[in-house]
């Protein structure tokens, strides 16, 4: 039990202050902005039609790269902290604008999906930005511990969105969600405004004078930045899966949102069917965020330790292939379409701590953030905007039976792709016990204990006597732990 408490609240003496803070921020504005997508999905799919969201599929993710290269350009340009103030305050002002003219009679309709492609462009925004602060103000070590903590505050986040939306509708009616969402940011803006000692982090400023000046400079600089995160075999390996984690589940939207369509077609109001559409998709959502916490906190770490990140990040592909499977042999009801969804809803979320890991404990510091922006901004985009073009082609010369079927042959190359990802996830730990990084060589030496049996043994052997001292005594012990005593004394010697 107290290793629980310990996986759930991972925090240390001078940690707290600082990380409750950043907890409670990341849980208002994911809840405040789960209020605004509930009640944008709500008012496209009963107004212009569930058979037009692929389109929106589209458009969105174009609007997420226009976004991710505006943040890539000011990643260095200007401090963390106040471009974390300056997105806060924008998306306030921004949620009020929508809100009028979404009740505004002459171009409403206009503005709606708008409100949808901004709903959901902020909802992706939140996590690129955070994680680029949160990056900054921790080292390897403290980011272990603590990034699956501030995860967590992400589901808390969704679910009391979902709570706060389920009991709402009755009363403002989805149409007036963007507007509770500026409320949550303006709290977020106030609470960031008046918290002293807001820290910068490592990199919070960064000397301008010899950045690159004019157009062609700055686009040259941002190519640059991709070509350093797919240039790295690991990464590119690992963002193909990524783009088949957000094709698939995309796909699963699609056909979770025309399951809950369907239910709702008997309410007799118009407003009626707009608040029951969100009511239902909360308490699916909510019930569901609740099971992916309780994984999060209290089952994630000891699976963490007994079978390792590479077996974890199974479970998501495997899900895929079962629920996929599923829904083509039973045909698409309510009930697979909310399994279809659950892979999103679950597993995801529980992904996310070994994903971090992978990235943040054996890639080079140097490239982390962007990294992470280029696999939660434009590897999510494209995923996403490919799997719409395949909705609208589906949808206009297949049938929905034919989109199962192919999500059920792409669920089992995304399994191929994280079996190759263990592979190469296994070479990267061993190249990094000789690391001339102190950070990567004793985060390596850290993960052999879990994932020893991902790490090829011709590959130690090949290490010889070049394991530095440093990590010489993690080595051996994992190693030993491992049962192979002749390629520890091989390595270690």
């Amino acid at each position: 039990m107290r290793r629980l408490l310990r996986d759930a609240m991972p925090l240390r003496r001078g940690e707290w202050g600082l990380a409750l803070f950043l907890y409670f921020l990341l849980t208002v504005m994911v809840g405040a902005d789960w209020v605004g997508k509930l009640g944008a999905d709500a008012l496209f799919v009963k107004r212009y039609g569930v058979q037009n969201v692929p389109f929106m599929y589209v458009i969105t993710p174009i609007a997420m790269l226009a976004v991710s290269a505006l943040i890539f350009f000011f990643i260095d340009r200007m401090r963390r902290r106040t471009m974390l103030l300056v997105y806060v305050l924008a998306v306030t002002l921004a949620s009020v604008a929508i809100q009028y003219a979404i009740t505004t009679d002459a171009i409403g309709n206009i503005v709606q999906p708008i409100s949808y492609v901004f709903a959901h462009g902020v909802k992706e925004t939140i996590y690129i930005l955070f994680w680029v602060y949160a990056g900054n103000l921790y080292d390897s070590e403290q980011s272990r511990r603590l990034f699956p903590f501030f995860a967590g505050s992400v589901l808390v986040g969704k679910i009391i969105g979902g709570f706060v939306g389920a009991a709402i509708a009755p009363l403002i009616h989805a149409e007036n969600f963007i507007g509770a969402q500026a409320v949550g940011f303006f709290v977020c803006f106030v609470a960031l405004v008046l918290y002293r000692g807001l820290p910068e982090g490592r990199s919070g400023h960064v000397e301008i004078k010899d950045r690159p000046q004019g157009v062609r400079a700055t686009f040259r600089e941002s190519v640059d930045g991709y070509r350093a995160v797919t240039s790295d075999s690991l990464l590119r390996t690992f963002g193909v899966g990524v783009f088949f984690w957000y094709f698939l589940m995309q796909f699963a939207n699609f056909l979770y949102l025309l399951g809950l369509d369907q239910s709702s077609v008997l309410v007799p109001t118009s407003v009626g069917r707009e608040d029951f559409f969100a009511q239902l998709y909360a308490s699916v959502y909510t019930s569901s965020s609740l099971v992916a916490l309780a994984i999060q906190s209290f089952i994630t770490s000891g699976l963490l330790r007994r079978i390792g990140i590479a077996w974890v990040l199974f479970f998501l592909p495997l899900w895929f292939v079962g629920t996929y499977a599923a829904a083509a042999w039973f045909n698409l009801n309510l009930v697979t379409g909310v399994a279809l969804q659950l892979g999103e809803r679950i597993w995801i979320p529980a992904l996310h701590r070994p994903a971090s890991e992978l990235v943040y404990s054996q890639v080079s510091a140097a490239i982390r953030p962007r990294a992470r922006a280029f696999l939660s901004g434009g590897v999510n985009a494209f995923g996403n905007m490919v799997a719409a073009v395949a909705l609208i082609v589906g949808l206009r010369y297949s049938d929905v039976q034919t989109l199962l079927a192919t999500g059920t042959g792409l669920s089992l190359v995304y399994l191929y792709n994280a079996w190759h990802t263990r592979r190469l996830f296994g070479r990267r730990i061993a190249q990094n016990l000789t690391s001339p990084d102190p950070d990567l060589r004793r985060n390596a030496a850290d993960m052999l204990a879990s994932e020893s049996s991902a790490v090829p043994e011709d590959v130690l052997r090949s290490l010889g006597g070049r394991v530095p001292a440093d990590v010489e005594h993690g080595v051996r012990l994992a190693l030993t732990r491992r049962g192979i005593l002749a390629v520890a004394a091989d390595v270690t010697d």
